[in-house]
């Protein structure tokens, strides 16, 4: 669980944004929204498509509504007042605030109503885009609002620049992914399988307290399919192998990438790496406050092309990262914000070509007040195995 003070931290930030937007209350429904407020994250809202969660945040309160099968969970979590939705039965010998959860509101939106009806006046509201449309008009309708405004950007500008405590974990996370490819680049070899592989890296990645969401594990010509799963495709000599990996820490992600060759690299293989690796040696060069983050993509392009790997066309090259694996702004063409001390990035120049292979290279920084910081250690050659 994140420390107290980063919890604080989080919705001190959020509830200036939203004074900072002229709003006098909060209703979020995206989990990682939630998340950020509360300090709660449902593991129903992430696996049960249409399982609707909220957070109500004014300037001086906070209340969360969720399934009453969350109730123990939210109570561990210490989040403080909680209108639980729904049918669950707990069991208590003692007196517990979970056992009596269960069919308090029978529906989100009842509870929605309760939790909202306890800020009395609340004028304008902002909601994010994961509340849905019933839920935003419910809270349109409500007496004392006003006006209800979207808020998904006011949530995105509290939650890009990361605190001390944020930043941990995230260097904790980009840990766990690189010691998960540590390790199956070590215990690999000649006819071992990319499920195999996949397998070595989220078991190592879940032994360090990290929980594995994503294993991308391709060989040879697969190693260009992008985000396909792993198979029982064997790696053979002279063969690319592409790892995408990451998991999570204290809800925190990862998404390293880096590739390695089964036997010595020919000279095509060393020499498209290298001009990948010199397109993110130029991306940390530049990545610092102030400069927007496409010309951190133009930067990479031009620098992949200058290095022989011509054309090197990309749709983005990094994003910022925190709480979901994909955040604001992302490292591509039109985006024009600066970026700031403080944001986490992925900088990432991957190439992909059917019928050879694919190859990768995937790195984590935070950006200080002189440049910025590897928050990934993992070294980023080109990797050889059983040479």
């Amino acid at each position: 669980m994140l420390d107290p003070v980063t919890r604080q931290g989080r919705r001190d930030r959020l509830r200036q944004a939203m004074l900072d937007a002229a709003l006098d209350l909060l209703v979020l429904g995206h989990p990682a929204n939630v998340d950020y407020a509360s300090g709660y994250r449902s593991v129903a809202a992430d696996i049960i498509p249409g399982t609707p969660i909220a957070a109500l945040l004014g300037v001086d309160r906070l209340v969360l509504v969720a399934p009453a099968a969350d109730a123990a969970a939210v109570d561990e979590a210490g989040v403080g007042e909680f209108v639980p939705y729904g049918r669950f039965f707990f069991e208590a010998r003692d007196p517990h605030p979970a056992a009596a959860a269960s069919d308090r509101y029978g529906s989100f939106l009842d509870a929605l109503g309760v939790a909202l009806d306890g800020f009395g006046e609340v004028g304008r509201v902002g909601v994010d885009g994961g509340l849905g449309a019933e839920a935003v008009a419910a809270v349109a309708a409500r007496p004392g609002v006003d006006a209800v405004v979207p808020a998904s950007d006011v949530a995105y500008r509290a939650r890009a620049v990361k605190l001390e405590g944020e930043v941990d974990a995230l260097r904790r996370a980009a840990a766990s992914a690189c010691a998960g490819i540590a390790a199956a680049l070590e215990g690999a070899g000649e006819g071992v399988t990319e499920r195999e592989l996949a397998s070595m890296v989220a078991s190592t990645m879940a032994a360090g307290g990290a929980q594995p969401r994503f294993v991308v594990v391709g060989f040879g010509e697969r190693s260009a399919y992008g985000d396909a799963r792993p198979t029982d495709r064997v790696w053979r000599r002279g063969e690319l192998a592409r790892f995408d990996v990451g998991c999570e820490v204290e809800g925190y992600w990862s998404d390293v990438g880096r590739t390695a060759v089964l036997g010595e690299p020919d000279r095509r293989q060393r020499d498209r790496y290298a001009a990948l690796v010199a397109g993110e040696e130029a991306e940390l060069g530049v990545t610092a406050p102030g400069v927007e983050a496409e010309e951190v993509f133009a930067v990479a392009v031009s620098a992949v092309e200058a290095a022989g790997l011509r054309p090197y066309r990309r749709h983005h090259c990094g994003h910022t990262i925190g709480l979901e694996v994909y955040e604001r702004p992302v490292v591509a063409p039109g985006w024009d914000t600066p970026l700031v001390t403080g944001m986490v990035l992925c900088l990432e120049t991957p190439y992909y070509e059917l019928g050879w292979g694919g190859m990768m290279v995937e790195d984590t920084v935070v950006v200080t007040e002189t440049g910025n910081e590897l928050l990934t250690s993992f070294p980023r050659e080109l990797w050889v195995v059983g040479s």
